[in-house]
Parts: C-alpha cells; structure tokens; sequence
C-alpha cells in the first residue's frame, strides 16, 4: 500500500501536449497535485499541428487504458486511417494495403488533445503562459510575471524546452530534412479524382532525388500533405521567401518538384490552407544528463526524434506513465522518483531513438518506397498470422 505523503508536493508541469497532458491525467487519477503551464492563449486558442497518429498497443495505447481513458479514445480511433498506398514519383504504385488492417487504428491528435484536456479539471492548466527561461533555483520566468517553490519542474515543452537547459547544454540540431505541411480543407469537391486517388488512409511517394510527398486523410475528410527534401540547413531563408507567403511558397514546391507526376504535383497545387515550415530538428541518439534535483524532461524535450518511425507521441506517453507511476510509487521523495524515472528513460529512449534515426535515413536512399512496401507486405502477413513483429516498423519497440 502506497503511503500517503506528509506534505502535498508541488509539481511544475510545463507544456500541455500529448506527453504533458497524459502526465496530468495520471497524476489527477492518483490525486497528486499539479500545475500545467500553456503558452496557449486558451483551449480554443490552440493551433493543433501534425496529422493522425498511430498508437501503439504496447505504448500508447496501454498509457491510455492505464489513464482510464479507453472508451473515449475508441470512439475516435479510425480503422481507414490504416489504409496505405505507397508510388514512386511517376505515381506507379508499389504497394496497395486496401482494407488490410495492420492492427493498429489511429486518431487524429486534435481528438487525442480534446479526450485528455476533458480528463482532467480545467483549473489545473494555466493557459497564456510563455515561458522565457527557469533559473538554477527552479523560479519559472514567464512573459507575464515569475512562479516560484516547486518542488518538482518536469519539462513537457517540445524540442525548443526552456527546461532542458538547467539540466544539459546540449541543443537539438539539424537532421537534413525540410518540410512543409500543407492542407487541403475540401478535397472532394476541389479536385474529385485527386481525392479518389487518395483513398481513406495514407499516400506515401517516394523519389530517388531525395523528395518525399507523403499525405493523411484527417477525419473531417481533409488532406494534410508533407512535403519532405534534403536540403542544407537554412536553405529556405537563403530562398528569400517569406514564410506566411503560401502563394509562393507553392510556387518553389512545385519548381522543386517539376519532375515528378502531375498527378502528385497536384498535391501541391490545390493546397489551399496555411502552409506551414518543418525543419527536422533532433537531439543525438543516447543523450542524457546528470541528474538534476527538482527538474527533469519528458517528450520531445527529453529526446526530440524525426517522425519517420512514428514513435514520438508513443514515446511521449510511455514517458509520462513510468513518471506517473515513480511519483506516485514515492510521493515522498520526488527526488528518488525522479531518478528511477531516468534510469529507465535513458535506456528505453536511446532504443527508439536509433530506430528513429535508422528510418530517417533509409526514407530518402535509392528505392526507399520499394523496400518499404516489402516491408509493409511482410508486417501484414505476419499480422494475418497472429505473428509479433520484433523490429522495424510496426514494432512496439518503447517498452
């Protein structure tokens, strides 16, 4: 039996996404008190970016059983999200997964938000709150005053943390990659035979020229696109574009990409929502710090990958709940909690780390699509079979 804690602790959440929110929750279900600061202006304020997401059955999706959040989360999940087809830039295709399930339905992020915000009570999270830096004395300095006398600060703040500098000194860096998410809001009714083309799930095309066009269908029936290129670090500042600049932003894509399929070109073209610039950032494989007393990451502030595995959110909760489970198994000694916490963080995070970073360079080698429908056709099979799969993608790797 857990003993209750002589003094309630004061718990510094810092950034209410996936893995800040998930933290909240299972605090909240353990009644452990928190505080949740949001650079969010509010709940409606919120600009959710990213598409769907594939949550894992041994990651995320045991987080969310453990949160008590189950029912919720089944009644947003997606089946056709599953759904993949993957071409080359010519718009041959490589693999068609029709209605073959992988196992693992996926749900769009803004349902995920909404299904852990409503968990747990609103007077918990403090919206408009940006954080400009933490002292070495854990004081929170915020644009519109200080907080002070935490006892715990845990940094949920993404790959630019305002945390992760009190406990290290090293700074995410450039992966390679740019890329670009556009939007197309209707795509049935700009363009029907581009959104035939597209299916229920997932378009993936590949070139040998170090592009990539990858879409998701979102589950109002919209399309996100992700335009993804090597190119070197600033390259679109040294185009002299602005970046609210959607028109012309579309124009350079479209030049970038005039050797491919019209059909996939299109996908730029009737791009008619915000576009929005994604340099790939990412911290070295295996990273971790000293123990700090008082402080320590979760998330992307702990170990920022490149998406190219899909683990991150994944890893986000998993993160959240082994934390979760060291304060709530040590309510008395937050200090000891949080140093189990980071023994298994460090391993388990360099594991996925590395698969990350082995996708990420396979996706742009020559014939990067047709090994990954080999991949895909090997994943499903053994899927029908009832098999495991012990590596690569589709594996539950974060445990």
């Amino acid at each position: 039996m857990v003993s209750l804690p002589q003094k309630q602790p004061k718990i510094a959440i810092i950034g209410a996404g996936p893995g800040g929110l998930t933290l909240a929750r299972l605090l909240h279900c353990a009644n452990v008190p928190f505080v949740i600061f949001e650079n969010d202006k509010s709940r409606e304020d919120r600009r959710v970016f990213g598409g769907i997401l594939d949550i894992h059955k041994g990651t995320g999706q045991r987080v969310i059983r453990e949160a008590g959040l189950w029912d919720e989360y089944e009644k947003n999940v997606s089946y056709d999200a599953e759904e993949l087809i993957i071409t080359d830039n010519y718009n041959t295709r490589l693999f068609d997964g029709g209605s073959q399930s992988k196992g693992r339905p996926e749900i769009d992020r803004s349902a995920l938000r909404d299904i852990l915000l409503d968990s747990i009570p609103e007077h918990c999270i403090r919206w408009n709150h940006h954080l400009k830096k933490v002292s070495e004395d854990g004081t929170l300095h915020f644009t519109s005053g200080t907080e002070r006398g935490f006892d715990l600060i845990i940094g949920a703040d993404g790959t630019w943390s305002k945390v992760r500098p009190v406990v290290s000194q090293i700074a995410p860096f450039y992966s390679g990659v740019t890329g670009f998410e556009l939007w197309i809001t209707d795509p049935v009714h700009i363009d029907p035979d581009m959104d035939s083309m597209l299916g229920r799930g997932s378009y993936f095309s590949y070139g040998d020229d170090g592009k990539l066009i990858m879409t998701q269908r979102q589950g109002d029936g919209s399309v996100r696109v992700y335009i993804l290129m090597r190119k070197p670090e600033g390259w679109f500042k040294n185009c002299g574009i602005d970046s609210t600049d959607s028109k012309a932003i579309k124009e350079l894509l479209l030049q970038e990409y005039n050797s491919w399929s019209e059909e996939l070109t299109r996908l730029i073209s009737n791009c008619d929502g915000e576009i929005i610039l994604r340099e790939l950032y990412m911290l070295p494989v295996g990273i971790r710090w000293p123990h700090r007393k008082g402080f320590t990451l979760l998330g992307d502030a702990a170990h920022v990958m490149t998406p190219f595995a899909g683990e991150g959110v994944n890893t986000a909760m998993f993160d959240a709940f082994e934390l979760a489970q060291a304060i709530i198994s040590c309510p008395n000694d937050l200090d000891k909690a949080t140093q189990t916490y980071e023994r298994g963080l460090f391993s388990r995070a360099t594991k996925v780390q590395q698969i990350s970073w082995e996708e990420h360079l396979s996706t742009f080698e020559e014939d990067a699509g047709r090994r990954l429908a080999t991949r895909m056709r090997y994943l499903i099979d053994m899927h029908n079979k009832g098999l495991p799969v012990k590596d690569g993608l589709g594996a539950d790797v974060s445990m």
